[in-house]
Order: C-alpha cells, then sequence, then structure tokens
C-alpha cells in the first residue's frame, strides 16, 4: 500500500505517517517547503503550491490512496484576510489535487479528508451525527461545507470519498491539551465557563487510526 498525505508537519499529519509505517505502508507526502523534501524508501516528498496551482505530478506514482489533511490554522486570530487563507488552503489545495488526477487520468482508489465538527451547530442538547445535513450558519460552518463540496468532487472521477469530522484532538505533544495544562501545573487550573459545555475530543493515537483504518476496510 502507498498512499499520499498533505499536511504531514501538523500534529495530526505526523501520528497519521507513524501509523502508516506501523501498517507496513510507503508514504508520499506534498510540502510547500523544499528543504523539507525527503527520499527515505517509504517516506517521500513532493513540492506543491497551491496558491501557483504546482505540484510534482510523479507524487501520486503508484499511490492507492490520498490522505488530505492540508489546511491553515484556525487558532489564529481571524482578520478579513486570514478568514480567506482559512477556508482556500482547504479548497485550492482539494482542487489541486483534483484536476490533476483529471487532467492525467491518474488511478486512484479513495481519498480519506479531514474535515470538522464545526460543521454541526453548537447546542447543549442535541447529538450530532453525519446524518444531519445542515451546516451551522457560522464561519466554521462555512469552511466545512466548502471544503467538503471540493473533496466530493472526486466521487465523479469514481473515486471513494471519506470524510472524518474532527474535533478536538489531545496529545500531549501539541494542540490544545498542553495549553489546557499550563495553568493547572501552577494550581490555577478552573473548569472553563459552567463547566457544563460539552467536547467531542479525541486522542491523537486513536484519530490516526481511524484514517488507516477507513483505508483497511
Amino acid at each position: 500500500m502507498k498512499v499520499l498525505i498533505t499536511g504531514t508537519t501538523g500534529l495530526i499529519g505526523s501520528a497519521i505517517v507513524k501509523e502508516c509505517h506501523a501498517e507496513g505502508w510507503h508514504v508520499n507526502y506534498l510540502t510547500t517547503s523544499r528543504n523539507k523534501l525527503q527520499k527515505d524508501d517509504n517516506y517521500k516528498g513532493f513540492y506543491w503550491n497551491p496558491n501557483q496551482g504546482l505540484i510534482d505530478e510523479t507524487c501520486f506514482d503508484g499511490v492507492d490512496v490520498i490522505i488530505h489533511l492540508a489546511g491553515a490554522s484556525i487558532s489564529k486570530r481571524w482578520t478579513k484576510e486570514y478568514k480567506k487563507e482559512i477556508i482556500e488552503s482547504r479548497t485550492q489545495t482539494t482542487q489541486l489535487l483534483f484536476t490533476t488526477i483529471q487532467k492525467h487520468n491518474i488511478k486512484v482508489s479513495q481519498i480519506v479528508s479531514a474535515s470538522a465538527i464545526g460543521y454541526y451547530p453548537s447546542s447543549l442538547t442535541n447529538y450530532y451525527s453525519e446524518d444531519y445535513n445542515e451546516s451551522s450558519n457560522t464561519f466554521l460552518g462555512r469552511v466545512v461545507q466548502l471544503w467538503e463540496e471540493a473533496v466530493d468532487a472526486f466521487n465523479t472521477l469514481d473515486i471513494i470519498v471519506t470524510k472524518i469530522r474532527i474535533g478536538l484532538v489531545l496529545s500531549k505533544d501539541g494542540g490544545a491539551l498542553p495549553q489546557i495544562v499550563k495553568p493547572i501545573k501552577f494550581g490555577l487550573g478552573a473548569a472553563f465557563g459552567s463547566g457544563e459545555q460539552w467536547q467531542s475530543w479525541i486522542h491523537i493515537e486513536d484519530l490516526a487510526r481511524i484514517f488507516t483504518h477507513t483505508i483497511i476496510c
């Protein structure tokens, strides 16, 4: 099995690469930084620049599945320009993968794309599942809607589309958990707000295994 992964340098991407290697799979990855290109036997980097529509097409050689994680962080200040970057870093990268595969008739069996629970409205009483089909009337809801619409285009190429809506990812190596733990270490820990807010959390290792499980199945 060979997979092509975008967004490998992030917290989730790094964990998924580790899990892929544990399965004995070969990993190709796309990066916008030429100095991050590696050419190991089971971990090969390829350059792309989605803003300019550039991609090293040899990244698809022998690839069975794409794992698409690329997207700007939502944890920075949401200026008008940065909101645009949040959206385009997801939609443009997806569209570049799609148009390249379509243009060159590249055979890929499946794309597994990250998505987000920001699709769902906020609620203290309701449970939401993938059967809920009305996106939240918020900026994040709009981001997810556009993101998933771009990924769904792969259905027209007879490629299996899998979307994983991710919530709060817990890891000691990054993300929200180290920031939550920091004040607790100084004896300043306290509940957020009323302490009754729901959090749809998942451990980083479980999330990485969900991605590989969707491929194995």
